[in-house]
């Protein structure tokens, strides 16, 4: 009896496995003309047709001198743009919104962040026309820095939309080897 279900079983198993491949293959068929493709993921998120303008789509290269620290953000889509760079030790920001890098001065700040903490940075300037915020929640450490996480870039338009723009960001301090505690 143990000898029929050594070679009848697997054979059985094999034989279900192609029906149910069977089942689930098209035959090579067109799909049905009256269901309307899916838009490219591009055009499906939201602002993407604010991002690009001018050939530069983010923030080129930063760099850091030794002993400062800084944060940095990317765009959390597949093309990982710096759109947002805050030098911390000497009090100055670049941010890359509405197609346009500009730049803030921001109070110098010392000492790490706390695992947990809220992050919320604002640029605003009214002669500009110009109201970015970013947010999300200092996470981990890392061996380079320390995440922060669930972040936003909220960028407040001239016509008064705001786009969201989820970002990921790392606060980091060249030469340290890690965030000041």
């Amino acid at each position: 009896m143990t000898a029929i279900r050594r070679h009848w079983v697997p054979l059985l198993c094999g034989l279900a496995g192609l029906v149910l491949a069977g089942c689930a293959s098209t035959g090579g068929a067109a799909p049905s003309a009256s269901l309307p493709r899916p838009p490219a993921l591009e055009q499906a998120r939201p602002g993407a047709e604010a991002a690009l303008t001018d050939g530069q789509s983010g923030l080129p290269p930063q760099s850091l001198a030794d002993g400062a620290c800084a944060t940095f953000f990317w765009t959390a889509d597949a093309a990982h743009r710096l759109v947002a760079f805050e030098n911390e030790t000497d009090g100055f920001a670049r941010i890359f919104a509405m197609g346009a890098e500009h730049g803030f001065y921001t109070p110098a700040r010392e000492g790490g962040y706390v695992t947990g903490d809220p992050f919320h940075r604002v640029y605003a300037d009214a002669q500009r026309q110009l109201d970015i915020r970013l947010s999300g929640r200092v996470g981990e450490s890392l061996p380079t820095g320390q995440r922060i996480e669930r972040a936003v870039m909220r960028v407040v338009q001239p016509n008064g939309r705001t786009l969201v723009i989820p970002v990921i960001g790392v606060y980091a301090c060249r030469g340290a080897g890690q965030a000041p505690r």
